[in-house]
């Protein structure tokens, strides 16, 4: 069958193509795209030409929701089922794939495939992903209700982190330099948001918490905020607990290399976590929170358009004047 897919030709462009994607196989479903999502950093840095390993013309993309509409043997998905789109295994020729979840139809893997709760609205399940990235970070710091938590940048990650935290009875406090997400964050559980730019923000940090803070995830996307996101958190004091030590996350890819003080963290003992993506059972998890109204990501601005608009859609995100894109494919 015939399947309308984005496509980047060339950086900072954005077109529609088409391509033929073929019946699933054994294990294999079809899917219709109900709605996809673009991931504000790693798309738009496809999108601008400086992801590593991707080749033009591509289709990109890693946030597909849709309705299975036909079912290989032995696929455990129902006809009619809304799936979270996984495992994509299309011919994307005439071009290249950058992940290839921006396509009308999708043939995919049914076991990598995660099923979408009913009453999670298709604008909430788009998320799965991005939340689901989010929550592993937060697992991976090990965050424990009543722990003061910093998050550094809010952009969806961030944002995402800042509820997953609250989630979980931590104290939160915001901090970036746009005030409407602060006030989002705010809205979204944390007890506290400062600007990043204020002279005085480590001390204020520092006064609120009573000495730092457990645990500062720092979800700026940049290498050169990691230090001072540092500096947010509480040092261990000699003979302390060593289970005490201040957790620093780096959240989220960052495009340049990361080089760290070596002795700004050895002297305070931080420990630095590194959480790679996402596992299943976060995009699981994290639709359940969904379904049961505590995970809220509609708090998060988002401006949906028709696939149709990518051209207009990709330069809003690098431009900073859109948070959040989302496309129908009606």
């Amino acid at each position: 069958m015939k399947a309308q897919c984005i496509v980047f030709p060339r950086p900072l462009e954005a077109t529609v193509g088409q391509i033929e994607i073929g019946s699933p196989g054994v294990g294999q479903i079809l899917t219709r795209t109900l709605m996809t999502g673009v991931s504000t950093g790693t798309e738009t840095r496809v999108f601008r030409g400086e992801q590593n390993d991707s080749t033009f013309p591509l289709i990109p993309g890693y946030e597909n929701l849709g309705e299975v509409i036909e079912a290989g043997p032995d696929a455990a998905l129902a006809v009619g089922q809304r799936v979270y789109v996984r495992g994509l295994c299309y011919d994307p020729a005439p071009y290249t794939m950058c992940w290839g979840s921006q396509v009308s139809h999708a043939l995919a893997t049914a076991s990598a495939c995660i099923p979408v709760p009913d009453g999670v609205a298709d604008e909430r399940a788009i998320y799965a992903k991005v939340a689901g990235i989010s929550l592993h970070g937060v697992k991976r710091a090990k965050v424990a209700e009543g722990e003061w938590v910093v998050v550094v940048g809010l952009g969806i990650i961030g944002h995402l982190v800042v509820q997953h935290a609250a989630i979980r009875g931590a104290k939160v406090i915001a901090i970036d330099i746009d005030e409407q997400r602060r006030t989002l964050a705010k809205d979204a559980g944390a007890v506290e948001v400062l600007d990043a730019r204020a002279p005085d923000a480590v001390d204020r940090v520092h006064a609120i918490t009573g000495g730092g803070a457990a645990v500062a995830f720092d979800a700026t996307g940049r290498a050169d905020t990691l230090e001072r996101t540092a500096l947010y958190l509480k040092p261990r004091a000699w003979d302390d607990d060593p289970n005490r030590c201040g957790r620093l996350v780096l959240q989220g890819s960052v495009e340049q290399p990361v080089c760290l003080d070596y002795m700004a963290l050895f002297r305070r003992e931080i420990d630095l976590i590194t959480p790679r993506d996402c596992d299943t059972a976060d995009m699981v998890d994290s639709l359940a929170l969904m379904a049961d109204g505590r995970l809220r990501p509609e708090l998060i601005r988002s401006q949906v358009y028709s696939y149709r608009d990518a051209a207009t859609a990709y330069p809003r995100l690098v431009d900073r004047t859109a948070m959040r894109v989302l496309y129908r494919w009606d």
